[in-house]
């Protein structure tokens, strides 16, 4: 019941999800154009020599000769490639602190994105808790710059706790993946799946009601999350269900809408199931609270009278 008055909850404010994409191009934009300010004059020499070097002419030259079958002149290329790549080896060596230190820009603006993403995120579940408690309408842009501070002291703390799980989860994900596909492709491949369906179900469901506590009752950062984590005893085992639910079916329409879109549509995707996670988690929140809630315009949930089977 609760995926479903999530739905009736979005389809009510569905143009929300259309702002979300305008947010998520425009952050996505920004912090493309930051990485390739950062990056670019760090690698510029190491760019320039690999030009020079003509790996890539000599990648080409060995695979045609390899495809035409003539034994002498594909010897030819094989030497010609193996020098080239030793010599690209050595310019790699030779600027191996730039290259670290690209890494670590890609890392702080990738945590940097995080965070503004987040703050994205909390906006959305301010605009949908104010559906769903008055019937009201707050605008997301207006949202973005009224609850910026405390959003962001939000998403600061979101990002640190959960960096550490995120490096397990793809740690886990790639050993799945790169020990099994060896042997059975199909289980590497389904297993890495099912590890990143259920540690994504598990990180949603330990923090579900940490923005709902926030926007809903009004509560600080710190004390939203204690009053999340006191919930979890009620509620964890079902939002962890919802959530692998959702975690699946939000991978089948990704990957549908990739597909048949030829990726056009993948990012309008992303933000429906953006915005229909942050109404799961004000749902779950409402109805384990006793909160009543609108649906729609017209419908109210009171979840005191017997309608707690979720």
């Amino acid at each position: 019941m609760s995926f479903k008055h999530s739905l009736s909850i979005l389809t009510s404010r569905f143009s929300i999800t259309y702002k979300l994409l305008a947010f998520i191009l425009i952050i996505t934009f920004l912090f493309t154009v930051l990485t390739v300010c950062a990056i670019y004059p760090t690698l510029s020499g190491l760019r320039n020599n690999m030009n020079e070097l003509g790996l890539g002419d000599a990648v080409k030259n060995y695979v045609d000769q390899a495809l035409r079958g003539e034994q002498d002149k594909q010897a030819e290329a094989y030497d010609e490639l193996s020098v080239k790549l030793d010599a690209a080896a050595d310019i790699v060596k030779n600027n191996i602190l730039q290259i670290n230190l690209s890494i670590v820009w890609l890392v702080l603006i990738y945590l940097l994105y995080v965070v503004f993403f987040s703050w994205g995120q909390y906006c959305v579940s301010d605009v949908i808790n104010h559906h769903m408690s008055s019937n009201s309408k707050f605008g997301f842009s207006s949202n973005l710059a009224v609850n910026f501070k405390k959003a962001m002291r939000y998403s600061l703390l979101y990002t640190a706790i959960t960096i550490g799980f995120m490096i397990v989860v793809a740690l886990l994900f790639w050993l799945s993946f790169a020990t099994l596909f060896r042997f059975a492709p199909i289980v590497g491949l389904g297993s890495a799946v099912a590890i990143f369906v259920l540690a994504m179900a598990v990180r949603r469901a330990l923090l579900f009601g940490w923005v709902p506590a926030m926007v809903a009752d009004g509560l600080g950062v710190i004390d939203g999350l204690k009053k999340s984590g006191s919930l979890l005893k009620q509620r964890f085992s079902y939002a962890l269900g919802l959530y692998v639910v959702y975690y699946v079916a939000w991978l089948g329409l990704t990957i549908a809408v990739t597909v048949f879109t030829l990726g056009v549509g993948t990012l309008l995707a992303i933000s429906i199931s953006l915005a229909l996670a942050q109404a799961c988690d004000l749902v779950i929140y409402y109805r384990t609270v006793g909160k009543r809630y609108y649906i729609d315009v017209l419908n109210v949930v009171d979840p005191s009278i017997k309608q707690r089977s979720i």
